[in-house]
């Protein structure tokens, strides 16, 4: 018989056992099919393939993964399986698919999920090392049993797979509930390193069904909910079938359609948690199908439907709940997978995290069994307001699945011990109640400190008991204390009860634009109408997606806007992002021609940053109680070039360009402008806070000092503290004189006058120490002083004052006109004017107070002249206006006749002898 006819009798055979098995059977389509399958294997080399797929499950924000299924699946389908998918490359989705072809149901395949056996060993020595990591003979943690074996483990899971382009090869991408419940599932710890492998089903039986019955359990918050209100939410959450597994953790959003007639009853509730965590504990099908039930190795799916399957509500239990590890963004306007904390603040998140791992995995109970007294997760994070200290503790306790609860410590302290224990207790049992949590301890400075600012050792000892008997008779659920205070050193007792001390120091420019970045990132910022946004999924788990979402133009902007900001904490940068915004909407709104179309709410540019970062400091001068400064340009002075230029050299340049003076050695710490009265040393003052657009504190000398002993050095300090809290700041200290005379030379009693001095010489010196002198707070130091020959010698050694500048008379014809000129920008002058003549008229040497003088005794002159015309007829009222009187050369002129110089000739002979002595 010839190979051909031994083929053909081959293939008669099978069609002819086909057709006894399955009669209504196709047999030549299911022979192109098993040849076409054969081929496929054959060209991809898995027939020779001796290992099997592994796949290693990494999780991605639920927003990316409705990116990526919208699609593969029906949008009606699309909130079926959502919550459910796993998204695998596609070229293994289509292996999968060949052989699984009878399971796959409109682009998702249903397939049984398994453990490797490389997992279950991993997981299996990892319990061997940890039970005998402490040979002490103690029982397993009850922590560890509470939080992972509350779930059957299974070794098998059915569920739904689409394919991606986007995905990389043995990677598979699902959200972080699904995650939760995969672990569960296979009894394995909370790590990130999961390895499963993708088998067809055995069977049809297995394939997804309704539910008969289903049975949901609230995980506890640290709120009281009504049953009517979850009644509520599971009903309207279950208007569209969703799939569900036995033991499932099921996350449901308080969106408005959700909550229904409860939105305005729980806002603290929709406000911090967004979401409420239910437990699957029990799910039946049809009896009709109970047989797929009996294999207790395999975890079935279910589509729960209302008004098919009996939805029970059970009792509340205590667990972890999902993981969030990304920032929750509309998935409609952005794509895009972000860190839930920002990036300039990770540093201390991830120190707060190693610190209360231990606590979360039940690692550290089996050493603190073997103390007499256990270990306390109590810990103690500083930093200034608006630093991110709640924002860091939020985000810990929703990366790590735990609940969060803050207490105000001012609410705990009262008028006697008895009634404080008394509400110490109560926060103890709210802790336990909503178990496992971590409990924030805000303002925890003024707890057990008397009026007296003296430490109260009994409230200090029944809170100390009472947490060492809660952590010994309590170890169900975890539960984290973190104390919160602007100040980083407390009283001894309270100090060391603290388990680990975490300081959040102030934002240096690459944690400042590190946090611009995000913020970006978050609200999708544009240069442009266009979005340019793209999601590539192979960034999707790094720790710099903004690095590729953002255009090196918007970096650029952001790193120069980031320059800007010197001492901005986490909370300043938040408003400016929001300020930018609003001024970039602002803007949009009053363009004539974007009248026909909604404003882009994520069009930014250079400029509106540039605009809220000078509403910021105004608002931050007002905060200051600082004087307002009206606004003054360089315009507005005539002459003081050679002024004008130190000034530029000396302040704007370290402002505009830090990056040019990072060594200190190339800064200056302030200057000193003397010379005779009206010569223009405030007015300079006041310039250089319009232009340069930064915080300014302008301060007389006598107004700081005070009859108090010690009220005069501490109002010093107030200042320089508020200048270092605004910085860049310039503080302008007006008659300097009066608040720094020569030491020894006053004769009040006490020597006030010199520790006012000897004050004010230790904030001028001052630099920052510890954590935060990787900041460089630009504070710059204007004095102004008529009698520097009467000033302490030591503020103007170099470091300090050491730059000192002569503001003379004005005494050029050019000088003078132009500061004519300068003064005369604001009024309207005949055209027959000329000031040049004016100035020549007038003497040799003027104060620009004595030029001042002649322009307001002119423009008086015209007024009295239209006032004149109004009584006389000539002019009605109604037509008069401030544009109405103009200054002609007679009125100059009249200036000029009446003109008496402030500075005699002898006051300026010792004002330039002292120059030269100076």
């Amino acid at each position: 018989m010839s190979n051909k006819d031994s083929i053909d009798s081959k293939i008669w055979l099978i069609k002819f056992c086909i057709k006894l098995l399955y009669p209504k059977l196709n047999v030549h389509i299911f022979l192109i099919y098993l040849a076409i399958k054969y081929r496929y294997y054959y060209n991809k080399g898995y027939l020779i393939a001796k290992n099997m797929n592994k796949y290693a499950i990494k999780t991605i924000p639920k927003n990316v993964i409705l990116f990526l299924l919208k699609d593969h699946i029906k949008e009606e389908n699309l909130s079926i399986l959502l919550h459910k998918c796993i998204i695998i490359p596609y070229e293994q989705f289509i292996q999968l698919s060949v052989e699984n072809f009878f399971y796959n149901d409109n682009g998702v395949l249903w397939i049984t999920m398994k453990a490797t056996p490389q997992q279950k060993r991993k997981q299996t020595d990892k319990k061997d090392k940890t039970s005998s990591k402490y040979n002490l003979n103690f029982f397993t943690s009850e922590i560890h049993k509470k939080l992972w074996s509350e779930c059957k483990i299974e070794s098998e899971r059915i569920v739904p797979i689409i394919g991606s382009n986007l995905v990389k090869k043995n990677v598979a991408y699902t959200n972080e509930d699904e995650y939760l419940n995969i672990i569960s599932s296979f009894g394995l710890d909370n790590s990130s390193d999961i390895e499963v492998s993708l088998h067809p089903l055995s069977s049809f039986d297995y394939s997804p069904k309704i539910a008969a019955s289903a049975e949901v359990n609230l995980i506890v918050n640290e709120y009281d909910i009504e049953n009517d209100f979850l009644k509520e939410v599971l009903s309207n959450h279950f208007e569209i079938p969703k799939i569900a597994s036995e033991n499932d953790i099921i996350s449901i959003d308080l969106t408005p359609q959700i909550i229904s007639k409860y939105n305005y009853k729980y806002l603290d509730l929709i406000e911090s948690t967004r979401k409420l965590y239910f437990k699957c504990k029990k799910l039946l099908g049809d009896k009709v199908n109970g047989e797929c039930q009996t294999n207790n190795n395999i975890v079935p799916s279910y589509y729960i439907v209302k008004g098919v399957t009996q939805l029970t509500l059970g009792e509340n239990i205590h667990a972890l709940k999902t993981k969030n590890k990304f920032y929750e963004v509309d998935p409609a306007i952005n794509t895009l997978s972000l860190p839930l904390c920002p990036a300039g603040l990770k540093d201390r998140f991830y120190q707060l995290q190693e610190a209360i791992e231990p606590f979360l995995t039940g690692d550290i109970e089996e050493l603190s069994s073997s103390l007499s007294i256990p270990i306390i997760p109590m810990l103690l994070l500083t930093g200034s307001i608006g630093s991110g200290r709640h924002l860091l503790v939020k985000s810990l306790a929703k990366y790590n699945g735990l609940n969060y609860l803050q207490i105000d410590c001012s609410s705990l302290q009262n008028s006697t011990a008895k009634q404080t224990e008394s509400k110490i207790n109560s926060m103890i049992q709210k802790a336990k109640a909503a178990a496992p949590l971590i409990v924030l301890m805000d303002n925890f400075d003024v707890f057990a400190v008397d009026a007296e600012n003296n430490e109260d050792f009994r409230v200090m000892e029944y809170f100390t008991n009472t947490l060492t008997d809660l952590f010994e008779n309590y170890t169900k659920h975890p539960i984290i204390f973190i104390a919160l205070t602007e100040k980083i050193d407390l009283k001894p007792n309270i100090m060391r009860i603290f388990l680990e001390k975490i300081h959040i120091p102030k934002l240096n420019l690459q944690q400042r634009f590190d946090m611009l970045k995000w913020y970006a990132s978050v609200m999708n910022l544009n240069l442009n109408d266009t979005n340019t946004q793209k999601t590539n999924i192979n960034i999707i788990d790094g720790d710099n997606t903004e690095e590729h979402c953002l255009s090196n133009l918007m970096k650029d902007i952001l790193y120069r806007v980031a320059s800007k900001t010197e001492t901005f904490v986490h909370g300043d940068l938040d408003t400016l992002m929001h300020f930018a915004l609003r001024e970039s909407y602002l803007k949009q709104t009053n363009c004539p021609t974007q009248i026909s179309r909604d404003p882009n709410l994520c069009l930014i540019q250079e400029e509106d940053f540039n605009n809220a970062l000078e509403s910021i400091r105004s608002l931050q001068s007002q905060h200051l109680d600082a004087p307002k400064i009206p606004k003054v340009y360089w315009e507005d002075i005539g002459g003081l070039e050679k002024l004008k230029k130190e000034l530029l050299k000396t302040i704007e340049f370290p402002i505009k360009f830090p990056h040019l003076f990072k060594n200190s050695s190339l800064k200056r710490s302030g200057i000193l402008l003397y010379g005779p009265p009206g010569c223009g040393k405030t007015l300079v003052a006041k310039a250089v806070s319009t232009e340069l657009n930064v915080s300014f504190m302008s301060v007389k000398g006598p107004e700081l000092l005070n009859m108090y002993i010690g009220q005069s050095e501490e109002n010093v300090r107030k200042v320089f503290e508020a200048a270092r809290a605004s910085s860049p700041c310039i503080v302008f200290l007006d008659e300097l004189d009066a608040l720094a005379p020569r030491r020894g030379a006053a004769g009040d009693s006490g020597g006030a006058s010199d520790r006012v001095v000897s004050q004010l010489l230790a904030e001028v010196d001052g630099v920052a120490s510890g954590e935060d002198a990787e900041t460089s707070n630009f504070v710059f130091i204007m004095g102004a002083t008529n009698r520097p020959d009467l000033l302490e010698q030591s503020l103007l050694r170099p470091g300090r004052l050491d730059k000192l500048i002569y503001v003379g008379p004005y005494t050029g014809l050019r000088e003078k006109t132009s500061v004519l000129q300068a003064l005369c920008r604001s009024y309207k002058l005949r055209p027959e004017v000329n000031l040049e003549d004016v100035a020549e008229a007038l003497p040799a040497r003027c104060t620009g107070a004595d030029l001042m003088q002649v322009v307001s005794t002119a423009r008086s002159a015209a007024v009295r002249g239209l006032v004149d015309k109004l009584n006389s007829g000539h002019v009605k009222e109604s037509e008069l206006s401030s544009d109405s009187v103009i200054i002609g050369v007679s009125e100059l002129w009249h200036g000029v006749e009446s003109f008496r110089p402030s500075v005699t000739e002898e006051e300026l002979a010792y004002y330039e002898s002292l120059q030269s002595q100076m």
